[in-house]
């Protein structure tokens, strides 16, 4: 179905058929505009051009050349997707990605981690000194990556220009690796029953500091609307554990009697391989819960007088992001244009925009931006695109 399609469908499962009289006088209609929210116009052999000069750039260099080649691609996906009429672009430079992880690397991470290993080897005849310090050094990870995250997303926001104007991000980032880390221990702490209620809390505090110029989207997300689909996820997951520690046991069992016959040990070697499979269709649910989510986070946004409706289903991202893993694996990640498009084209047939407010209120915003790139998301390797 295409965007068009989609549109059309949605209009008439929800507002109903439009009332067609030419001869009665022009006035606003009441049911809201329903626009797509974006058009993709990427193609594939610029991209797969830009994806092997980028590679082959990159081993020239001994990987110097990544924070120009992300660069790049960013410049390329941005001018080629239109936003009601109008294109996006990109104004980061590779220059402003390579001096953040510089400094982010040399001042930050290099010192301190430098510092847990020099302290490590001190330890070294004092095994419970070590764990407590692995363990300090895991919470120091966990709580990186969440402020790696958020400074990336700021970075990569008000490098982001609609019509000339740039969006932006306040908040901490420090505050936001904090509850990240909260969140995880959290989730440690119950089996993962809290994450629907972490993700709500994290995602709002993201939309709460986020800016379209001089003005911020509205952010209204239900935390018992993710319980249901999460519920499903977590409850197959707990299965799946019960039945490896009954087949665990089953295996000290076995292989402690003084003469296992080869039919015990042939079907604990089928149930191992059995449930090594499940962990299948459990990796699957759980995709079908984030496009769940992700339907709901989309749907609970709101700006300038419209609202974002999604057409986002769990199975439909569930299939997108295998599709999507199986090609970069199959390909050794030389097919990632068909992913970059694959992804736009999900998003173009099914987000969309309904009201009928006026983009021409929104103005410049004054916030600074960030001088330098994402450096903490480059340095522990989980920047987006």
């Amino acid at each position: 179905m295409t965007s068009d399609d989609w549109i059309e469908h949605y209009r008439s499962k929800h507002h109903g058929d439009t009332i067609e009289n030419n001869t009665a006088p022009q006035v606003t209609s009441p049911v809201p505009q329903t626009r797509s929210l974006i058009r993709n116009h990427t193609e594939l052999g610029s991209l797969f051009k830009i994806t092997l000069t980028n590679l082959a750039l990159t081993i020239l260099t001994l990987g110097i050349y990544r924070f120009w080649a992300k660069t790049r691609l960013r410049q390329y996906l941005w001018s080629h997707v239109e936003v009601l009429g109008d294109r996006l672009e990109y104004t980061g430079t590779g220059k402003e990605l390579f001096l953040g992880f510089l400094f982010v690397f040399l001042v930050i991470l290099l010192p301190l981690f430098g510092g847990i290993g020099f302290l490590n080897t001190l330890l070294v005849d004092n095994p419970v000194a070590q764990q407590l310090l692995g363990g300090v050094q895991t919470v120091l990870i966990i709580f990186f990556i969440g402020a790696a995250f958020y400074r990336a997303r700021r970075y990569r926001l008000t490098r982001t220009h609609w019509r000339g104007i740039y969006a932006n991000q306040t908040g901490s980032a420090i505050e936001y690796g904090f509850m990240a880390l909260g969140c995880y221990f959290g989730s440690l702490m119950t089996l993962g029953l809290v994450w629907p209620v972490c993700s709500v809390w994290l995602k709002t505090y993201e939309m709460r500091h986020t800016w379209i110029g001089n003005q911020q989207p509205e952010f209204t997300p239900r935390i018992r609307k993710l319980y249901g689909p999460f519920m499903a996820a977590w409850g197959m997951l707990i299965v799946y554990f019960i039945a490896w520690g009954v087949v665990f046991a089953g295996m000290m069992s076995a292989f402690n009697t003084p003469d296992p016959d080869s039919e015990q040990v042939a079907m604990l070697g089928l149930m191992v391989v059995g449930l090594y499979a499940s962990l299948i269709p459990a990796g699957l649910i759980f995709l079908w819960y984030r496009g769940k989510a992700y339907n709901h986070f989309v749907s609970s946004t709101r700006f300038i007088n419209h609202d974002v409706t999604s057409a986002i289903t769990g199975g439909g991202f569930m299939w997108l992001t295998v599709g999507n893993a199986l090609i970069m694996l199959l390909s050794l990640g030389l097919a990632s244009p068909f992913v970059y498009r694959r992804y736009l084209n999900f998003v173009e047939n099914r987000v969309a925009l309904t009201g009928d407010g006026d983009f021409s209120t929104l103005g410049q915003g004054e916030m600074a931006k960030p001088t330098t790139g994402e450096g903490l998301a480059d340095a522990f390797d989980v920047g987006a695109i």
